[in-house]
């Protein structure tokens, strides 16, 4: 790959626009890239590396810091690179991301990055072209393949990292290492061996897993069988170490078991069939002494029935009697019911006799009625009388209404009078108040512009005061500038006299007998001068002269700085019109003053024209408001007076209805309750002449009832006469008692008890039951003891079936797991791994021979073949193989560590190291050809002719049009390298390139 151009905007210290043409400044194949540190040397190569790949050369470095602080904030960042690769000519253009002022506003808004890619017909062509792509995924893509190289493989082959590789030179093992993996990019061997150690590790926990499986199933065995803790860990050492005995071992537990089981499903046998006989015996005891119980129980009630039969003789009597007894039941019901209601009739009647007129209550049903129709007349009479009465509350309280609104309608009257009255003297005050805010409004554009200028003043002020105090410092550092200046003249002045009056002994130490005097011819030189102690050196005087030139450019980067101070105080002072910041700001403060007048008048010139017109509209709508109250209030005044009137006639009419009572109402209420009352009266009196009708008549049908039934009058009936339900309960009582006499008389003759001796003599009943308690004890401890051992036997052969399942898996496991742990152990530099190397290391150590290599052959030029770099994989310790480099000293055939080479042998060996990896990564990458080149600092260690050297292979890199760029302040570069670009740092900080070719 070629540059061939390259242009920067923006770009770090560069705050302008900068551009080199590397087809010029490479024509001959070295250039040097001079200046100061941190002056912007290593941004052009960010710069090249942000075009190519939008990223900069330090991969931990932030894109976006390539975006120069000390520009234009409205500039925009650029690069412009173009290049040439095997696949043609191209031009990139690309901007990263940064903020921008808003166009509207203040603030800053982000700009994301862009990018453009042409292809190009030739080199000169910085306008035209075809375009590509401005994709940025597609643009990479295309300049990935079109380069060859990665940015990783481009930053470390066309800027070779010497100074890396000087500290590679005396890193420890693992430091280099690192190193290496970095520039090689192995971290994927890395990762691979990880995955791969990783797995065997896995392959070791199955491993481990399934030995796990068959420990814990030898343990689960030992617990279900009941194993001792030795025989259990025999048999856990066992499944380990041989597993194929463990089969014969775990067949002797499961028969141990099974004969334990056997014999006690036997003695389970006997213990049930000692129990069935011994429960047998204690039943029959037990049959034989409740029969002769039963028997005892039914004589012995027997007995009390009898006892029991005469008062139930006289039960059954009285039952009789009450039975005959409920047919008169009804009549004598229905009696006491008539007799009830004529008593009730009777209290009526007094009631009513007492709530009428005393005049009225001796009178018969005719008359009673007639009086009753008397009141009701009266009544029908007042209901005109009711209708009037009972409108005329509403007809005071709307009186109450209209003379309440009267009231209102004339204080609105008065409201509307004072407030129309007021109005015109209102309406004159806001018009005067608005004209005066549209005068002062009226000045709100020039006062705006007053308040400008008084601003402007006051910040001049202020920086005159500050620029003003800054002036007696410059001016004290200019003069002693200027004075440090004078003195170092006066001493170079006099080191020149003391350097030609030493001249004649420097010429009288070159004079030899025979030889020409350079000054005089002869040959005979009786009395040459010799040289005093003090003599001047040309060393001196040139040291002196560089002091000399750098106090003047001091002086004048002082004088410089005190003029432009003077300046600034100059412009200030006229920008203020002579103001001190006290005055200026005096002046600001009242023209913000009036300025905030003018926009307050501007405001209440729309609220006072707004407020006049509504004050207008407002007499307005008054003087209608006026009108139509006047002529509400007469409507309101007739209203009342003719209301008043009739109501004045309605309360004459409704007074003689009243005739006394409290209302119209109230009389008619008191006549309508008078004639209810005469109607009860009338009422009552037929009800009591009903009810003594009834009493009569069943009075008769009671007494036909007794004597049909055998009772001689009521007292006798009374006494035999029981309810229902103690005719039902008695009933039931002697039904029951007959029940029993008869179970007792058919157990008393039935064949169970036919054979019982009351007399005979029965077995210990509690003895027998003992006897078959422990019968039961003893055959629970069998059965239980059985089917413990049943059921052990059967865990233990499913712990068995577990067992071998476990061994056959961990087989399983042991073969699949083979070439993964082997593997492993191999890629980790364990087991067969006889180099004791992992993986990563051993790539690492491969690449670094073919690096070594590669080195030899220019290290053999640049150390005249003195020098050649060999790997060593030595041990410290118990240390694994290393990547250890040492160095063979051919003269005096010894190998030497490389912290012996002295500073120039370290650069020329690390130099020689940097070009032989940027070759094996050219070659990895498939033979790009890489036209231009850097190399980085590290020239001023070296003696002239190493440096002779080392510029020579330099040189020879450039067979095949390849251009070299030496990073380097080293000051004898100048006089060796025609070709230069030149960073300059400007007193404002920034930086400009000054380009020699």
């Amino acid at each position: 790959m070629q540059l061939h151009h390259l242009s920067m905007t923006a770009i770090g210290p560069y705050a302008g626009t900068e551009v080199i043409d590397f087809s010029t400044v490479g024509r001959t194949g070295l250039f040097l890239l001079e200046g100061p540190t941190g002056a912007g040397k290593s941004t052009i190569i960010d710069a090249i590396t942000f075009a190519l790949y939008g990223k900069v050369a330090q991969a931990s470095a932030d894109v976006e810091r390539i975006h120069s602080h000390h520009a234009d904030p409205r500039a925009v960042p650029v690069v412009v690179l173009v290049f040439e690769t095997q696949s043609g000519i191209y031009r990139v253009q690309r901007t990263p991301r940064f903020e921008r002022p808003k166009s509207r506003g203040a603030g800053t808004t982000v700009q994301q990055p862009t990018v453009k890619l042409w292809r190009l017909q030739t080199p000169d062509d910085l306008e035209g072209g075809e375009l590509l792509s401005a994709n940025i995924g597609d643009c990479d893509d295309e300049i990935t393949r079109a380069v060859g190289l990665t940015r990783d493989q481009f930053v470390q082959t066309v800027i070779l990292p010497q100074g890396e590789f000087a500290t590679f030179l005396r890193a420890r093992s693992e430091d280099k290492g690192k190193l290496l993996e970095k520039v090689f990019g192995t971290a994927f061997f890395r990762r691979v061996q990880e995955q791969v150690v990783e797995a065997g590790r896995a392959a070791q926990a199955r491993r481990q897993s399934a030995v796990d499986e068959i420990r814990l199933a030898v343990h689960a065995l030992a617990v279900s069988a009941g194993l001792e803790t030795e025989r259990r860990e025999a048999l856990e050492t066992l499944s380990r170490t041989s597993p194929e005995l463990l089969e014969a071992e775990l067949a002797q537990v499961v028969d141990e078991l099974t004969t334990r089981e056997r014999h006690a499903r036997k003695a389970s046998r006997e213990a049930i069939e000692t129990h069935k006989q011994m429960a047998d015996m204690v039943s029959d005891a037990r049959l034989r002494m409740q029969r002769r119980e039963r028997l005892l129980v039914l004589q012995q009630r027997e007995h009390d029935l009898g006892r029991q039969a005469v008062r139930f003789a006289e039960l059954r009597a009285e039952v009789e009697r009450a039975k005959q007894a409920q047919p008169v039941a009804g009549a004598v019901r229905t009696l006491a019911l008539s007799e009830g209601h004529l008593r009730a009739a009777e209290t009526r009647l007094r009631k009513a006799r007492e709530a009428v007129d005393p005049s009225l209550r001796d009178r018969g049903p005719a008359a009673l009625r007639e009086a009753a129709a008397q009141a009701r007349e009266v009544v029908g009479s007042l209901t005109g009388a009711i209708a009037l009465e009972a409108a005329l509350a509403g007809r005071v309280a709307e009186l109450a209404r209209l003379r309440e609104r009267l009231d209102g309608i004339r204080r609105s009257v008065g409201t509307v009078t004072t407030e129309l009255q007021a109005l015109p003297e209102t309406i004159a005050t806001h018009d005067e108040a608005l004209t005066e805010a549209r005068r002062v409004a009226a000045l709100l554009d020039g006062r705006a512009a007053e308040g400008e200028r008084a601003r402007d003043r006051l910040e001049a002020a202020v920086a005159h005061e500050a620029a003003a105090a800054r002036v007696p410092a410059a001016e004290g550092t200019a003069t002693e500038a200027l004075s440090v200046v004078a003195t170092a003249e006066t001493g170079l002045a006099a080191l020149r006299r003391a350097r030609i009056d030493g001249i004649a002994g420097e010429l009288g130490l070159s004079l030899a007998e025979g030889d020409p005097c350079p000054v005089c011819g002869s040959v005979e030189h009786p009395s040459p001068a010799h040289p005093t102690l003090d003599a001047v050196t040309p060393e001196q005087i040139e040291a002196e002269e560089r002091r000399v030139v750098a106090l003047r450019e001091r002086a004048a980067r002082a004088t410089e700085t005190l003029g432009a101070l003077r300046s600034e105080v100059r412009e200030l002072a006229a920008r203020c019109d002579g103001l001190d910041v006290s005055a200026a700001r005096s002046q600001a403060e009242a023209a913000a003053r009036d300025l905030a007048e003018s926009v307050r008048a501007r405001s209440d010139v729309e609220a006072g024209a707004t407020r006049v017109a509504e004050l207008r509209a407002r007499v307005d709508t008054l003087g209608a408001e006026a009108s139509r109250l006047g002529a509400d209030l007469a409507r309101c005044e007739q209203a009342v007076a003719d209301l008043d009137t009739r109501i004045a006639e309605e309360t004459g009419v409704v007074e003689h209805a009243r005739d006394g009572h409290p209302s119209v109402a109230a009389r008619r209420d008191g006549l309508v309750a008078a004639a209810a009352r005469i109607d009860a009266l009338v009422d009552a009196l037929g009800q009591r002449d009903v009810a003594a009708a009834a009493v009569a008549e069943d009075t008769a049908a009671r007494d036909a009832d007794l004597a049909q039934f055998g009772f001689a009058d009521v007292e006798e009936w009374m006494a035999a006469q029981r309810g229902a339900e103690w005719i039902s309960a008695r009933t039931r009582e002697i039904s029951e008692f007959e029940r029993a006499c008869t179970q007792v008389r058919a157990g008393l003759s039935g064949p169970e008890l036919a054979d019982v001796q009351l007399d005979a003599l029965f077995d210990d009943i509690d003895q027998l039951e003992a006897l078959a308690g422990a019968a039961k004890k003893e055959l629970e401890v069998a059965t239980n003891e059985h089917g413990s051992l049943r059921d052990q036997v059967t865990r233990t052969k499913r712990r068995v079936a577990e067992i071998r399942e476990a061994l056959a898996a961990n087989a399983t496991v042991i073969a699949q797991t083979a070439d993964a742990v082997r593997v492993g152990q191999l890629v980790a530099g364990n087991g067969d791994n006889q180099l004791n190397l992992d993986l990563a290391k051993y790539v690492l150590i491969r690449r670094f021979t073919e690096v070594l290599s590669a080195a030899n052959t220019e290290l053999g030029r640049f150390s005249g073949g003195r020098y050649t770099l060999e790997h060593t994989d030595a041990k410290k310790g118990n240390a694994k193989s290393g990547l250890g480099v040492r160095v063979h000293d051919m003269h005096t055939n010894q190998v030497r560590e490389v912290g012996t080479l002295s500073g120039g042998e370290t650069f020329y060996v690390s130099l020689s190291l940097a070009l032989a990896l940027a070759e094996v990564v050219r070659a990895e990458s498939g033979g790009v050809d890489l036209g231009t080149l850097f190399v980085d600092e590290g020239f001023g260690t070296l003696d002239p002719d190493v440096l002779d050297d080392v510029l020579h292979t330099l040189e020879g890199l450039r067979e095949g049009g390849r251009t070299v760029g030496i990073v380097s302040h080293v000051s004898e570069l100048k006089s060796r390298v025609a070709d230069r670009i030149e960073v300059v740092v400007k007193p404002d900080r920034t930086s400009t390139l000054r380009i020699t070719a």
